[in-house]
């Protein structure tokens, strides 16, 4: 499966070859993991192995974002699919910073997100996010996200707490707004 971004990017299913390259050290620089937990605790070859060998579930879709010349340079997923809600977690990390602030993140969150609603059927797509993390929250909002709440002094950041804003989109929000570009 192999989805094209643009002349440059794509997103398609992670291989077992994307665990010899960059994709671990990705989660030991904090810069990259600066609004999430990954870089919290140490990750072994042993735990990407085992990552690796639970994709094929079903209550997860995580894509490889690539560029033409970089290779993997992100993932983008959906988490914690809920068939019988109808529902899941939306999650990106671009861990090569040479490509953020391009529209990666846009184009391969729309892409997946395109892909929740119109061939897993989902009705509600969400995320949360520190509320220092302007660049996701733009992200979501370029989604068609919108802010539906605010869990106070959620997250543990470099020593300080910060709340988490909470943004989802809907099936039919999401196509009107991709029908009409």
């Amino acid at each position: 499966m192999i989805y094209q971004l643009s002349t440059d990017y794509f997103v398609r299913t992670m291989r077992e070859s994307d665990l010899d390259k960059a994709y671990p050290t990705w989660f030991e620089d904090q810069e990259t993991n600066h609004y999430n937990s990954h870089g919290k605790f140490p990750k072994t070859q042993k735990w990407f192995r085992t990552f690796y060998d639970n994709l094929d579930r079903e209550d997860r879709v995580v894509w490889a974002i690539c560029h033409k010349d970089d290779g993997h340079i992100g993932n983008v997923s959906l988490q914690g699919l809920s068939f019988i809600n109808r529902n899941a977690e939306f999650a990106i990390l671009i861990g090569d910073g040479r490509h953020r602030g391009k529209s990666v993140g846009v184009n391969a969150g729309s892409t997946l997100l395109k892909h929740g609603f119109q061939k897993l059927n989902l009705e509600r797509i969400y995320c949360g996010t520190a509320a220092s993390n302007i660049g996701m929250q733009k992200l979501a909002l370029n989604l068609g996200m919108r802010e539906e709440g605010r869990r106070r002094n959620h997250l543990f950041l470099a020593g300080h707490w910060v709340d988490m804003l909470e943004y989802g989109v809907m099936k039919d929000e999401f196509l009107d707004k991709e029908s009409s570009k």
